[in-house]
């Protein structure tokens, strides 16, 4: 297998939902994705990550026979909650960003950063594409229960993140938790949300992604193999 040059990350921001209905799905599938939190109920990426620091999702999923069918699952370890025989968990390093992640994966609290991470060091250098990175409130739209619209599957999946945005809503905070990023060079890194607040990357529009997505597609098993291999 050649090495991967170019990896989607699916995160769960809104920005996502209109793509959703144009196909988005059929035209990721086989590609190197990793997806993030619940956005395996939606799409069958190459890798589910998670970080999950009190354990409540990896101990509430863990219980459904999807996630445990689920190929490759990639976290954190979620307190004393018993892992899957799918899952490797990584250590993580929250006081500095190391690109060798055997130094510990940035960073524990937040499975968009820490997947992003993961993926600079899986592909060395490439590309990684950013869906769903919205951090926060982007639309101005609210549901029938008053919520701020926040994820793309709100109103099918019930967590406690839905329509939270007081993290986000903090004056530099994407700043902050991206900008360790920002002297990368040997991965270029593009945010797919044209209203994203995170602004270390160059925002693109779907058309420009669609346009970049290479021909090249994996066998997912095969590529799952040469991670694991990785993070040995």
């Amino acid at each position: 297998m050649n090495k991967p040059t170019q990896c989607i990350i699916l995160g769960g921001g809104v920005s996502i939902k209109e793509e959703i209905a144009k196909g988005l799905w059929k035209k990721l599938e086989n590609h190197f994705v990793i997806g993030l939190n619940y956005s395996y109920n939606f799409f069958d990426s190459t890798i589910l990550s998670y970080v999950d620091g009190s354990g409540q999702f990896y101990d509430d999923e863990r219980k459904k026979e999807k996630f445990q069918k689920l190929p490759l699952i990639i976290g954190k370890k979620p307190g004393d909650i018993k892992i899957l025989p799918n899952t490797i968990i990584l250590q993580t390093n929250d006081v500095k960003y190391f690109r060798d992640i055997k130094l510990g994966c940035y960073k524990s609290n937040l499975v968009g950063l820490f997947a992003l991470s993961l993926a600079i060091y899986l592909l060395d250098e490439g590309e990684i594409y950013l869906l769903g990175y919205d951090y926060g409130f982007i639309n101005g739209e609210k549901d029938n229960k008053g919520r701020r619209i926040t994820h793309f599957y709100q109103g099918e999946i019930k967590h406690r993140g839905i329509g939270k945005t007081n993290y986000f809503d903090t004056v530099g905070r994407a700043d902050k938790d991206f900008g360790v990023y920002k002297n990368e060079k040997k991965v270029k890194i593009y945010n797919v949300s044209m209203k994203s607040k995170i602004n270390t990357f160059p925002k693109i529009s779907y058309d420009e992604f669609f346009k970049r997505l290479g021909n090249q597609k994996y066998d997912q098993n095969i590529i799952r193999e040469y991670i694991r291999k990785e993070l040995q």
